[in-house]
């Protein structure tokens, strides 16, 4: 697992870097695990299969589904798109706009709006990102920090150093 940290620690440091790369083909394939460093529950999509804008984004066991697994693509503002690789849709908080904390997060169609697109905010820790989103500013995280609970919520909140703002990303 720490080699696999490593891999995706190297792939995202060049995504989130000066010079912007896709994702090599056969990884965005596969797609990277977002596990939340508080829960270790990963990001996905609620009920899984759902293509429709605006379904929640939640937390849930890292299993096999498509749906736990997440692309990148380049964005603006020197963000990325995060795009689940089942449904093909892209997070973003709902609405795209609103700075509130505990906005939910959604997936939405990939455009190019600001709200689709995120910094990969490097923590020190191999394969340790935090998510802040390039519209609103906010950091990608669990509803209430602490529930280990799966389907609970993905909301955006200030970037803090609470590790409910912290994400690893693996393969």
């Amino acid at each position: 697992m720490l080699r696999n940290l490593a891999r995706a620690g190297v792939a995202f440091a060049a995504v989130a870097g000066v010079a912007l790369a896709t994702v090599p083909a056969a990884q965005a394939s596969v797609g990277y695990y977002v596990q939340n460093q508080q829960t270790s529950l990963c990001a996905t999509i609620a009920g899984g299969v759902s293509t429709a804008n605006n379904v929640p984004a939640v937390q849930y066991y890292c299993d096999g589904h498509g749906s736990r697994r997440w692309s990148l693509a380049p964005g603006v503002g020197g963000g990325v798109k995060i795009q689940n690789v089942y449904t093909g849709k892209c997070l973003t908080p709902a609405g795209g706009v609103s700075t509130d904390n505990n906005l939910p997060i959604v997936q939405f169609d990939c455009d190019n709006h600001n709200s689709r697109s995120w910094h990969l905010n490097y923590t020190g820790t191999p394969g340790l990102y935090k998510l802040q989103n390039v519209q609103t500013g906010k950091c990608l995280t669990v509803s209430g920090g602490v529930s280990t609970a799966p389907n609970v919520p993905l909301v955006q909140f200030t970037c803090d150093s609470h590790p409910s703002r912290a994400w690893y990303v693996y393969l």
